[in-house]
């Protein structure tokens, strides 16, 4: 076992949690300084995300074979004569 942390590079991200979890987790945080200690919860968020996105990748790989298997649509004109919906920029 290394006695050394491995740094590694980090970026602040900020997260929408569940009101009752957040405050579980300020309570938590204040019972281990009481110890003297300190929550290890990047390790914990880390190992979280990494499942996630782990299973996000693979539904999303998913996603792309199925979508290059469809065939495409062709465009087809429009049933209306008329001007094009979008705004003119030089007016």
């Amino acid at each position: 076992m290394s006695i050394f942390k491995n740094d590694r590079e980090t970026k602040r991200m900020i997260f929408n949690v569940y009101v009752d979890v957040a405050e579980r987790l300020d309570r938590a945080r204040e019972a281990s300084r009481s110890f003297d200690k300190r929550l290890d919860v990047d390790t914990c968020i880390n190992k979280a995300l990494e499942k996630f996105l782990h299973k996000a990748e693979k539904k999303l790989e998913e996603m792309q074979r199925d979508n290059k298997d469809r065939p495409r649509r062709a465009a087809t004109p429009s049933t209306e004569p008329g001007q094009d919906p979008t705004p003119d920029p030089a007016a």
